[in-house]
């Protein structure tokens, strides 16, 4: 846990001084000498504002479960060995990021990135929130048994977003994704991510129907998923 902490601390450190000493380069507070087109200057900045996205994500994962349910604590809360498909995920997107890096550094937009910040802060700070106000309900792992405190939270960010920890993940992986100016990953992050939760969230209301069979029903008629076009679990008689 000690190891995972300070990696992620490291990484984020490092990552922040970089950007920092850009930003003073680009307002002219300070020189670095880097014998690269401003192109890929910029890239480089979009390099280190992704890592620390990706910083900030993995330790909320786990500052918010030590905080709110610190029974279900323990390294994996990092969510960094989260599956084979994320790490290969991560790893297509790194590798996407830095071939254009070396080949296409024109290939950039500005709005693009813009989308993708505001994404990855929207989405974050949805997932945050709803972990928080979920408090020791929450749980990484869907839930097969109704323990005795176990409860249907439905206030909050609950009242509109029912799966708010989906949503927020959602527009997070894509935000990433448009943060670095990624084309191929940005399209690839949004339709795997779609086909995971268009399974996950039908199964997941499944179990809490049956966990709550009529609270849950009358819940899902006047709040939201959030994801374009992913439906609801049908079977409600």
């Amino acid at each position: 846990m000690l190891l995972c902490y300070f990696n992620v601390a490291t990484a984020f450190t490092f990552h922040a001084m970089i950007n920092f000493l850009l930003l003073l380069d680009c307002v002219g507070l300070v020189t670095i000498h880097l014998t690269v087109p401003s192109g890929q200057k910029k890239l480089l900045f979009q390099w280190n504002s992704y890592v620390i996205v990706l910083c900030i994500f993995h330790f909320g994962e786990f500052f918010i479960t030590a905080s709110f349910n610190p029974n279900e604590v323990n390294a994996d809360s990092f969510v960094i060995n989260h599956s084979k498909s994320y790490t290969f995920a991560m790893i297509f997107s790194m590798a996407e990021f830095w071939i254009k890096f070396l080949s296409f550094p024109d290939l950039n937009s500005n709005i693009a990135v813009t989308i993708g910040i505001v994404f990855c802060c929207v989405g974050q700070l949805v997932r945050s929130i709803g972990m928080k106000t979920c408090g020791k309900n929450f749980n990484h792992m869907i839930q097969h048994k109704k323990t005795e405190s176990h409860v249907l939270v439905t206030k909050g960010i609950y009242k509109y977003l029912r799966h708010p920890s989906y949503f927020g993940f959602y527009y997070w992986s894509i935000g990433t994704q448009l943060l670095l100016g990624n084309i191929i990953s940005t399209f690839a992050f949004g339709i795997a991510s779609w086909f995971f939760f268009n399974r996950r969230i039908p199964y997941e209301e499944q179990t809490l129907i049956r966990f709550f069979p009529e609270d849950y029903k009358t819940y899902m008629s006047r709040s939201y998923i959030g994801i374009p076009l992913i439906s609801s679990y049908k079977n409600l008689k």
